[in-house]
């Protein structure tokens, strides 16, 4: 059986970090990422399969 992983935009857009230059630490299972802006989240999410509820 398939699992399916839904996340809430706004709850995802928590889990960033902003840091002092700007940009931000996204973690999500496991992997860790440095980006620019906080849009990117969607398209990381889905990469690891989840369906982002907005």
């Amino acid at each position: 059986m398939e699992t399916i992983k839904t996340a809430m935009f706004e709850y995802l857009v928590d889990l960033a970090q902003k840091q002092d230059d700007g940009s931000y630490i996204f973690r999500l299972d496991g992997s860790e990422y440095r980006i620019q802006d906080v849009l990117e989240i969607s398209r990381i999410a889905e990469k690891h399969g989840y369906i982002v509820i907005y």
